[in-house]
């Protein structure tokens, strides 16, 4: 691959005011050929559809990464001047900086462009010859100056919402996705997909994800999908609970998708700390296994409030877990929460998440699937 990135290399003459970038590179083209932006001091990553501007924005500071930049991102901007200061400073003891700024407009507040719309200005005319500036440009309005004028002079890419009819482009990501986990899908698993997620790429992801641990072979079909992506809406919050501590991963998922169907940012929230309190109570139970104690001595002490039919899961799982999966299911939930409040996901996908990443770290999916593929 061509490096394009290096740290340090000086970028060559900006291009002065009034000349002209290309016109912003579709998202899909760049996840087809990652080096095919050119370095650049600023780049923008911008559009509508959020699963797609994600995934150009990971692609790109990967790329930043390995070429041995310090990525570090900046979720909220109270001041513009000490990290173009800091992005102005040539580094002495380390590589070079990529900041990632996010540009989100949340109710009444303007986004960082806006906001700080001189300051910024005043940085592209004159930006770092090593330090890397990356817009992660929920709200980029086009029109107004900083955009402007990053657009004129800067590399971007811009993750256009996919068309309805556009089966071809949905396909491909698709299939992007798929062969991540090492699966493939199709022609009418990716139509029955497509339905099943309303043409979600975010919530996609994540069925997708389920259906890597779900399949049995390689290639998935519409039968497939139809099992694993069922949306009734029902509320199962408890049995989903159940399903999580019991280690049963197929009924976990599947209560799953029908949440996901009805899932908004207050019920994620009860959910997830919900889910806080079952990770600790099969932590307690755990810990008591580990002391020593009787499996019926560790649930009295650990969980005495478990139900019959739920005991005896509950001690296989706890018998499975360390301090290392436990920490990490917690982690997980932190995670999310953190999202829930500041990054506005979807909150669909991100339920579905939440559930296939937490039976990983509790290695409740592998007894139930030996094939697991990740």
């Amino acid at each position: 691959m061509r490096d394009n990135l290096q740290p340090g290399r000086q970028f060559g003459p900006l291009r002065p005011s009034g000349s002209r970038m290309p016109k912003a590179i579709p998202a899909i083209s760049y996840l087809r050929t990652p080096d095919s932006l050119p370095a650049a001091p600023i780049y923008a990553v911008f559009g509508d559809e959020e699963w797609l501007r994600r995934r150009a924005l990971r692609t790109l500071t990967e790329s930043l990464t390995r070429r041995g930049l310090d990525v570090r991102r900046i979720h909220d901007l109270e001041s513009a001047a000490p990290l173009l200061d800091e992005l102005r400073s040539p580094n002495m003891f380390g590589g070079a900086l990529a900041m990632v700024v996010v540009n989100h407009r949340q109710g009444p507040r303007h986004e960082a462009s806006t906001r700080f719309k001189e300051e910024f200005a005043a940085y592209i005319e004159k930006p770092s010859r090593s330090n890397v500036l990356v817009f992660d440009a929920a709200t980029w309005q086009r029109n107004l100056t900083v955009p402007k004028r990053v657009e004129e002079r800067f590399p971007t890419v811009c993750a256009e919402e996919i068309k309805p009819w556009d089966h071809g482009s949905w396909e491909q990501l698709a299939q992007m996705q798929a062969a991540e986990h090492g699966i493939s899908l199709d022609r009418e698993a990716v139509s029955a997909l497509r339905d099943a997620v309303a043409g979600s790429l975010s919530r996609a992801e994540m069925e997708i994800s389920k259906l890597a641990l779900l399949s049995k072979g390689k290639k998935v079909t519409a039968p497939d999908v139809a099992f694993a992506c069922g949306y009734e809406g029902t509320d199962v919050t408890f049995a989903l609970c159940d399903a999580i501590l019991t280690g049963d991963s197929k009924t976990a998922l599947r209560h799953a998708a029908k949440m996901a169907g009805k899932a908004e940012t207050g019920s994620i929230l009860s959910l997830l700390g919900l889910l806080r309190l079952q990770v600790a109570t099969l932590g307690r139970v755990a810990l008591n296994l580990s002391r020593g104690m009787a499996g019926q001595e560790a649930l009295a002490a650990g969980a005495p409030r478990a139900r019959e039919a739920v005991k005896s899961g509950l001690l296989r799982t706890a018998k499975k877990v360390n301090r290392q999966a436990l920490a990490g299911a917690l982690g997980v939930l932190l995670a999310a929460d953190e999202d829930v409040k500041s990054a506005n996901p979807d909150p669909a996908a991100l339920l579905i998440s939440v559930v296939t990443r937490l039976l990983e770290c509790l290695g409740c999916a592998k007894p139930e699937v030996p094939a697991v593929r990740s």
